[in-house]
């Protein structure tokens, strides 16, 4: 991807005095926006409308600081695309996360503003539900003497063993013996000599030295205290780790039943993992009713999460299997080489750009705003970096699940967001030249790949005609992600008529989900597209994405009637609004 760095640095310091001017005689109103943040610098420094469209969506997690309505419509208010309930710490009890899926599902979004004029039943919102699995972990356990903490000193020896030792006496002093159960039956056939075991996020490190039928002996690189139920990383091992575990599955189970729209799966490690997922998704998917009289239920759409060394290197694979990657970089910054990280990140976000599938950064992005108002200017650094290296979505963890600032971190992501959105579409180029394969139903290649031309073609009309807005009519989601692939720079409106469709596409670069407001079926041969397109243009100037004067482009499939000569078609249209 080619930005143009002058281009932007002449934006910054040859604004004034035309600042006004400049703006006024800008082409696109949603490409105006950095222009205006940096003309009105020195006035507010939170000075931005929450419903104005990024282009890279938002990820946000849902926790004791943003589980009542107030937050949660804060939260969406303030662009919040996609809510996530995260699982590491639940229990068989759903309530919690019941109640915080009713919020979100009941919170007031673009669609409310289409009910005074609507003439059927819409939803108040289509922001998406994401439920992150706690996945298959190995964790410390009872300590010796069951005390709620030991410590270890630099250079005793700790053997990690899977007996139980809480009947065990408690050290008398750090340098040990140290005896420490681990809840991984295979530790003994996984570890060489030489391995690293890693607790607690990697605060202590041990090395083993010997290896015995269910123990490692190990010393301690450096010291620390260490508490039972905290993470184990053995990096560099190939974990003897089932896909997913019976609390996964109670999970997974839960999710389908409540209609949740994607499953972050955590600590996949090969592409078996994800069909494993993915298969145990379809079961459930195959018990449960449909939601409507001929309305299918949808299989969640599987996110697979990258934390391992293993991960990394069979990402290929697993991004085949997936539907879209998370890079979590918590783990994986603990199970391979911290300065490896980035290169990592780098190479999963090209790749996921090169086949069409979505990726979430995620991790620590605002991490020192769940304690203060405003973020470091490294972490503005790294959300910018990822978007310009092509993130689809970037996460917020802790700092609005936990932290002191939740709605203040949304804010201040999207500001960062609408910056590095402006340097993408200011430095966009059209060199793409993959037909993202991943993407093409082989038993329907020929149509597809057709697709993918028209696709490409709206992208590249929307950026050389200055376009305001694509409208896509969509009724699997199908044509809106093609478009997706292609890196759109302006809004695409995504008109479908299921809403499970529409908010699986909210993890699609620059795709706004709208349910089309239309009895007629896009599936009917008897249906007229002018009728649904007319439709489509109504809505995006009734939400206020379009405007008299607008240029805007249609794509659509229309399927033949019986006496055309071609059994579909898709169509590619450039309108301007008329008042």
């Amino acid at each position: 991807k080619k930005v143009h760095f002058p281009t932007i640095i002449n934006m910054m310091f040859c604004l004034a005095p035309a600042a006004k001017t400049a703006l006024s005689r800008a082409p696109r109103r949603f490409s105006a926006t950095a222009v205006r943040s940096l003309a009105n610098a020195a006035t507010d420094p939170w000075q931005f409308r929450g419903d104005e469209p990024t282009m890279t969506k938002v990820v946000c997690t849902i926790g004791p600081s943003t589980d009542t309505p107030g937050p949660i419509q804060e939260l969406l208010s303030n662009g919040m695309n996609v809510a996530r309930l995260n699982f590491s710490h639940a229990g068989a009890d759903y309530t919690y996360p019941e109640s915080c899926l009713k919020l979100v599902r009941e919170a007031h979004g673009r669609h409310a503003q289409l009910a005074a004029g609507a003439t059927m039943n819409i939803p108040n919102n289509l922001r998406a539900i994401l439920v992150d699995t706690k996945g298959p972990e190995i964790r410390t356990g009872p300590l010796q003497g069951n005390v709620d903490v030991a410590e270890f000193a630099i250079g005793c020896v700790v053997e990690v063993t899977t007996e139980d030792v809480s009947n065990d006496p408690a050290p008398e002093s750090p340098e040990g013996p140290h005896r420490l159960n681990v809840d991984y039956q295979s530790i003994a056939t996984t570890l060489k000599v030489g391995s690293q075991v890693l607790l607690d996020d990697g605060l202590i490190a041990l090395e083993v030295t010997h290896v015995e039928n269910n123990s490692v002996t190990c010393v301690a690189l450096n010291g620390g205290p260490i508490k039972k139920n905290k993470g184990v990383n053995l990096p560099g091992a190939e974990l003897d780790l089932p896909a997913l575990t019976e609390k996964d599955k109670r999970d997974l189970k839960w999710a389908v039943t409540v209609g949740a729209d994607f499953v972050a799966a955590s600590f996949i490690r090969t592409a078996g993992n994800v069909r494993s997922v993915k298969a145990f998704l379809d079961r459930c998917v195959a018990d449960m009713p449909l939601v409507e009289e001929g309305v299918p239920r949808l299989r969640p759409l599987v996110i697979s999460k990258i934390e391992s060394q293993e991960g990394v290197m069979h990402f290929d694979e697993i991004l085949k299997e997936s539907d879209g990657i998370m890079v979590a970089r918590g783990d994986l910054g603990v199970e391979i080489p911290f300065r490896k990280v980035f290169a990592a990140q780098k190479m999963m976000v090209e790749k996921c750009n090169a086949q069409g599938k979505p990726v979430i950064v995620a991790t620590q992005m605002l991490d020192s705003m769940q304690r203060n108002p405003r973020p470091t200017r490294a972490e503005v650094t790294d959300v910018g970096s990822a978007v310009l290296d092509g993130a689809d979505a970037v996460m917020l963890s802790g700092e609005t699940a936990a932290g002191k600032y939740p709605i203040e971190s949304l804010k201040a992501m999207r500001m960062i967001l609408k910056e590095a959105d402006e340097i993408i579409d200011k430095g966009a180029s059209f060199n793409r030249v993959n037909t993202n394969e991943s993407l093409v139903d082989l038993r329907n290649i020929y149509e597809d790949q057709c697709l993918h031309a028209v696709a490409k073609s709206s992208v590249k009309s929307a950026r050389d005609l200055g376009a305001q807005l694509i409208i896509v009519i969509t009724v699997s989601g199908k044509v809106a992600r093609f478009v997706a692939s292609h890196r759109p720079t302006v809004p695409v409106l995504a008109f479908c008529t299921d809403a499970q469709v529409a908010r699986r596409l909210q993890l699609s670069r620059g795709i706004l989900p709208v349910l089309l407001q239309s009895k007629l079926n896009p599936l009917d041969r008897e249906t007229r597209m002018g009728t649904l397109r007319a439709e489509a243009m109504r809505t995006a100037v009734e939400l206020g994405l379009a405007r008299a004067g607008d240029r805007v482009i249609t794509v659509d499939r229309t399927l033949g009637r019986p006496q055309d000569m071609h059994h579909h078609s898709y169509n590619m249209k450039m309108s301007t609004l008329k008042s």
